[in-house]
């Protein structure tokens, strides 16, 4: 499940990173840009389910905002957006009217514009909404497996802010501003906009420290009990944040590095 806005929002409506190269009018028929409405609404819906952070850029900021995408709503043809963090990005972006979107899926950076949007809140949380875009920059051909984290057995831990319980697991997903954690069960009860304290990771013989801002909870359909969770890092030090980068930009550089064999 995505938690409660994309809850109410189904309700509501019933459905059935970044570069000079990302947007020209002339582009139509350039094999990096998917244009085929079908192709591009299970594309999104894809995304949607994986979950991954996705990178907001606006117009006037040369800052970098975090969200997610919560919902692709098929029959309206729209997308809903979560929140962007740090909150003040919300305000620019509510100002502007329009975005760009970017982010990983795949081992493939794609990116996107949305225009128009429209702003809604739920439970204290702000969420955007907008048409499906008719096209997106997804440069296929380029395609090459990057590196899963949950390969590097990266173990996690944390305590419930809202249950005070205790919660352990692996992570699956990770970034400069977030990560997305296996668990073997739900035990805490996780719901999105939850906060996880005292979180810890080691990467590298350093252990970080954060808390976690939870946006996503997905619990395994199939009886295993099984859930994923994944946020945004708060109250991490100037220091950590480093060396989460430094791990990070490590990464990336092993993908370019694969890419290019």
């Amino acid at each position: 499940m995505m938690g409660i806005i994309k809850k109410l929002l189904k309700k509501k409506e019933k459905p059935t990173e970044q570069g000079s190269e990302f947007y020209h009018p002339e582009q139509n028929s350039n094999p990096n840009f998917l244009t085929d409405p079908g192709k591009i609404t299970r594309l999104l819906k894809n995304i949607e389910e994986a979950s991954p952070l996705c990178t907001i850029s606006i117009d006037g900021s040369t800052e970098h905002f975090s969200s997610s995408i919560l919902d692709i709503q098929i029959d309206s043809k729209q997308i809903i957006l979560d929140e962007l963090l740090p909150k003040h990005g919300n305000e620019l972006l509510i100002s502007e009217n329009k975005l760009k979107l970017s982010t990983i899926f795949n081992g493939i950076r794609l990116a996107f514009k949305l225009s128009d949007i429209n702003t809604g809140s739920s439970h204290g949380i702000a969420y955007y909404k907008a048409a499906i875009p008719d096209r997106i920059y997804y440069p296929q051909r380029r395609s090459s497996p990057r590196i899963q984290i949950t390969s590097l057995n990266i173990p996690f831990s944390g305590v419930s802010d809202r249950t005070k319980l205790s919660i352990g697991g692996y992570i699956f997903d990770l970034s400069r501003g977030g990560l997305g954690v296996n668990l073997s069960n739900n035990k805490a009860r996780f719901l999105r906009g939850d906060t996880v304290k005292n979180c810890q990771i080691n990467i590298d013989d350093h252990t970080i420290i954060f808390d976690l801002s939870v946006r996503f909870v997905k619990t395994s359909n199939h009886g295993t009990g099984r859930t994923q969770i994944g946020g945004y890092f708060e109250n991490i030090s100037s220091k950590n944040k480093k060396q989460l980068e430094y791990f990070v930009a490590s990464i990336e550089r092993e993908e370019i590095r694969k890419r290019k064999e």
